[in-house]
């Protein structure tokens, strides 16, 4: 759950930069941009994780590139998980109502797919085929 809540925010925070702490709405936001906010909008309910959450996000919007400042985005979401009660069914919910499922998927060669009907080849010198039985 943890990596959708920080993909989503990162998300965000890529497309609308420092502004994503803001509450104004752009209509031709995408679902996923949609979701980190509403996720974010959630984590920075509880004032002991909002200015820890805040910072994590400001520094990821300055530079989404940068594979540290998700580090620690993730981090301070982990900690306002253990710390705040309720908020793991909350930002479930939330990823449920999203259409994004629990998943962990990590590692150089990793794929998520909600739906797949052909082939999905990670190798380095993969060899593939579709027989069509009928």
């Amino acid at each position: 759950m943890i990596d959708g809540v920080v993909a989503a925010v990162s998300a965000a925070a890529a497309t609308y930069g420092r502004n994503v702490l803001g509450h104004g709405e752009v209509a031709a936001e995408e679902a996923t941009v949609r979701l980190g906010r509403r996720l974010l909008e959630r984590l920075r309910r509880n004032p002991d994780s909002d200015a820890q959450i805040s910072r994590a996000v400001l520094n990821v919007a300055d530079d989404p590139e940068d594979e540290d400042y998700t580090a620690v985005l993730r981090a301070k979401v982990e900690k306002a998980l253990g710390r705040e009660g309720g908020l793991v069914g909350d930002l479930a919910a939330l990823l449920a109502e999203s259409g994004v499922g629990p998943a962990t998927v990590s590692g150089d060669r990793s794929v998520r797919m909600s739906d797949n009907h052909g082939i999905v080849s990670l190798g380095d010198h993969p060899r593939n085929s579709i027989t069509n039985s009928g």
